[in-house]
């Protein structure tokens, strides 16, 4: 059960809380600035490929070398091949000009409550409002979040055995942010500029970035939310029988507008174009309905030693959300982007979701001396989203304890051993995070190509699509066998608990066995596959208290460690295909090859056949390029397509998270107070894709990063050609050979995540660690004496500082933010960025 605050019995009060916060990027991922190597390694990783796409001018990089030996030259001039245009020559770090190091988020909170008896009945209230502004990282746009709420609660008790409670919500969120992604800052190249000489936005990817941010549209949403949970609660035959009934609405309302306008670009010091299409306004309205029902009973009996206990329920919950969404293009006004004044082809969606769900429930207990607990629960649970014939599961569960502290015999080893208790528990559970009408075959719809009568009809597009097989389309079984024990020393001052648990997911949902391609359509999901889990949790806690310079000192420390491993237990793949599950599976398995180093000699390349993984079939293997072990001895290196043929692949690593780790410190000392948590995994493994690690080994529009310079160089460059670099090209050792690199011959493409092979094939060489600890808060507060602000009526005055994501231990921070590599499955770490926040705050009752 959820609860919140409410008011205090013969106690009325007043409390204001705020709170001031500055944000900033955690790591990303800051490129080589310099514009010669940038521009010199560009056009080298394009030479040595068949498309040889990136050719710069000798005026160029004259320029760039210019530019490099001296930053404070202009990095904006007039073409000289063409004096009516800008020429760019930049040396940016693009994540330091379009991300704030100072966003600030501010929130306070106002609450009034107490209580009071009426005829000598409790009345209690609570009332508070709660206002939050949170700004994003974009420096040059509008980037903003907005939280204005208040909420009230009344407790009552009209007859001693009744006790009525209501908590009502209202809030309203706004969110304003530019129509252009900002992650987009990731595709700029430094030696592009954002803004030109006069001012006008630069005839750049980056000043286009810019201008779609700052002049190219927005986006705007509002939410507004009504919540509503009444409880009723009487109390029966002398304490012991409480009967229960809540009721619980939840109404939003969702509406947003977009638009995108053009947007000007100065191609020359006279030459300002507008760009952006025809600009377009969309527009969105959606509600949400959700309500839920309770209703059931405890009853509780203690007779001598035996505590008996009986709980039964009801509950039902129906969930309804519809949308609408148009969008029409051709903006006549870019000054008044509204729907109406827009002219093109309009675009009009409805969206409609629902889902219900009714449970019986029950649960008995036992307790024999405080020693002995028994405990069995059932649910028998009902989902729409099954077919009728299969839309009910019966969940059932049983637990037991022994309290062995509790024994006489163990009265000898107190207080040292002060507690101890074994458990052990068995159930289930059911699943149901399904879509909503997944088992109803549609037929979709789009407008005809050609005429009917005249006009554009609606046709039927295709057959309905086999996304499910109802005949065996039902809830996932999710049952869970544990055994834990609890030990308390010292008076419990130092807590272990640890438990240990098998979770086995029967008729789990997902696409059926592979079938011959003549289906014509997908494999349908069924409940094919059973899933079985285990893991482990350990939590020590250790709690103390004690007088320090003659005042209280107290504190407790707790560290959480847990693992799991999910392996497939039964799925129909007799060819054990590795594109699906089959028997055995663990999940996060990373296949792929052992990395032999760098091909150094002809002789090399001859001996090993590595044809079958070039990249489209196109790129030269030459001196430097990456080396894979022949694992099956075959002269060649292939990818199996089968667990039992796995060729020269190998299991290499895993992707799930192990060893998750959380520990949490309190300390409170003459009136300061303090508190610590750190969050990580302690075993990851990460196989990078996509630019933001490749560079321009996965395509020639990215930028160069740190680690890329430590890449295979067969020869040095001659006199002639050094005296053309700039110093800090000659400085980086990028002129000289380089046999002993941790990067291949920088070639484009070698990466290329898009045709998967070379070294987007997972390898040892490149496998990065992505386990991570992180300190995730820290505070330090102070509460002023009580007797400084009894004069002045004040109850507690509390001032405190605070910071979030303030350090991380961590190998992959070099490359991206730890936390980043879990956005999607893709391995990219393309993420909006993560945070640093400062704050300082108060908390003052009255």
């Amino acid at each position: 059960m959820i609860t919140t605050k409410s008011g205090k019995l013969g106690k009325q009060s007043v409390s204001f809380n705020t709170n001031s916060a500055w944000g900033k990027p955690t790591e990303m991922p800051d490129p080589v600035t310099d514009p010669y190597i940038f521009s010199k390694l560009l056009e080298l990783s394009t030479n040595n490929t068949p498309w040889d796409y990136v050719n710069y001018s000798d005026e160029h990089y004259q320029w760039a070398k210019e530019r490099s030996d001296n930053p404070s030259l202009e990095d904006v001039r007039i073409d000289p091949k063409d004096p009516k245009r800008w020429a760019y020559m930049g040396n940016n770090n693009w994540n330091q000009y379009f991300l704030n190091n100072s966003a600030h988020s501010q929130s306070y909170n106002l609450t009034f409550s107490g209580g009071a008896k009426v005829n000598e009945l409790p009345f209690k209230y609570y009332l508070s409002g709660d206002y939050t502004k949170e700004n994003g990282l974009s420096k040059i746009a509008t980037d903003y979040w907005t939280r204005k709420g208040m909420r009230g609660r009344i407790n009552i008790a009209p007859f001693q055995w009744l006790q009525l409670d209501n908590n009502t919500s209202l809030y309203n969120t706004h969110r304003e942010s530019p129509a252009a992604s900002l992650t987009d800052i990731y595709y700029l190249t430094p030696i592009q500029v954002a803004k030109n000489p006069d001012g006008t936005w630069a005839n750049t990817d980056a000043g286009r970035l810019a201008a779609r941010l700052s002049d190219g549209g927005k986006s705007n949403g509002d939410t507004f939310g009504f919540q509503n949970t009444f409880n009723a609660v009487g109390t029966f035959l002398n304490g012991d029988l409480k009967v229960a009934a809540d009721a619980s609405v939840k109404r939003e309302y969702y509406k947003s507008n977009g638009y995108a306008k053009k947007f000007k670009i100065g191609f020359g010091p006279n030459d300002i174009r507008e760009e952006g299409g025809t600009g377009y306004v969309n527009e969105s309205r959606t509600d949400l309905n959700n309500t839920v029902f309770n209703l059931y009973a405890n009853y509780n009996k203690t007779i001598g030693k035996h505590n008996f206990g009986a709980m039964v329920g009801y509950n039902q919950e129906e969930y309804i959300y519809s949308s609408t969404y148009v969008n029409r293009n051709n903006l006549i006004s870019s000054t008044l982007p509204y729907l109406g004044l827009t002219t093109g082809e309009m675009t009009l969606n409805a969206g409609y979701s629902s889902y219900a769900t009714r449970s019986y429930f029950g649960r008995l207990n036992y307790t024999f001396n405080e020693r002995y607990i028994l405990e069995g629960t059932g649910r028998y649970d009902g989902s729409s989203r099954f077919p009728k014939a299969s839309r009910w599961g019966f969940f059932p569960s049983v637990s037991g304890a022994w309290i062995v502290s509790n024994e006489s015999f163990f009265e000898s080893l107190k207080p040292k051993i002060s507690n101890l208790k074994l458990r052990a528990s068995y159930g289930s559970l059911g699943n149901q995070n399904v879509g909503d009408f997944s088992y109803i075959q549609t037929m979709g719809t789009s407008l005809s190509g050609y005429l009917i009568n005249g006009n554009q009809q609606y046709v039927v597009n295709g057959a309905p699509p086999l996304t499910i097989d109802p005949n065996s389309y039902t809830w996932e079984n999710v049952s869970t066998l544990n055994f834990g024990a609890d030990l308390g020393l010292f008076n419990d001052k130092f807590f272990v608990g640890y438990d240990n648990y098998i979770r086995n997911t029967t008729g789990m949902l997902t696409a059926g066995q592979e079938l011959p391609g003549v289906l014509g359509t997908s494999v349908p999901r069924q409940n094919a596959a059973d899933l079985r889990t285990k893991g482990w949790e350990l939590s020590v806690t250790y709690k103390d208290q004690f007088e320090l310079a003659n005042k209280p000192f107290s504190f407790d420390a707790k560290v959480v460690l847990s693992d799991s491993r999910a392996k497939i237990r039964k799925f129909k793949n007799d060819e054990r295909l590795l594109s699906t599950y089959f028997n055995g599976y663990e999940f996060g398995t990373i296949y792929g090859l052992q990395g032999d180093g760098l091909f150094k000699s002809a002789d090399e390349i001859k001996a090993l056949d590595e044809s079958g993984i070039v990249p489209w079939g196109a790129l030269n293997i030459v001196n430097g390029w990456p080396k894979f072990k022949d694992i099956d001895g075959n002269g060649k290196i292939e990818r199996g397509l089968t667990e039992t043929n796995l060729k020269d692949l190998q299991v290499i690593g895993n992707s799930a998270d192990r060893y998750r780790i959380g520990f949490n410190l309190n300390m409170n000392w003459g009136g300061f107070d303090a508190s610590v948590f750190l969050q990580g995994v302690l075993k990851r493994d990460f196989y990078p894709r996509h630019y933001l690690f490749w560079g321009p080994y996965q395509q020639p529009y990215a930028n160069i990063y740190p680690w890329h310079l430590d890449f295979y160089r067969e020869t040095s460059d001659t006199a002639e050609e050094r005296a053309k670099h700039s110093q800090a090209y000659l400085n980086a050792g990028l002129a000289d050979a380089n046999h002993d690199a941790a990067y291949p011959v920088l070639q484009s493409w070698l990466a290329d995540v898009n045709d998967g092979k070379g070294l987007a094939i997972p390898n040892t060489q490149y496998m990065l660690n992505g386990s991570y600890l992180r300190l995730k808060n820290i505070t330090f507060g102070y509460t002023l004496p009580h007797e400084l602000l009894e004069k002045w009526k004040i109850q507690r005055l509390r001032i405190f500082f605070s910071g979030e994501n303030l350090f991380e231990f961590s190998q992959i921070k070099k490359y991206v933010d730890p936390e980043a590599i879990n956005n999607g499955t893709d391995g990219s770490a393309w993420a909006y960025p993560f945070q640093r926040k400062f704050s300082v705050g108060l908390n003052l009752d009255f």
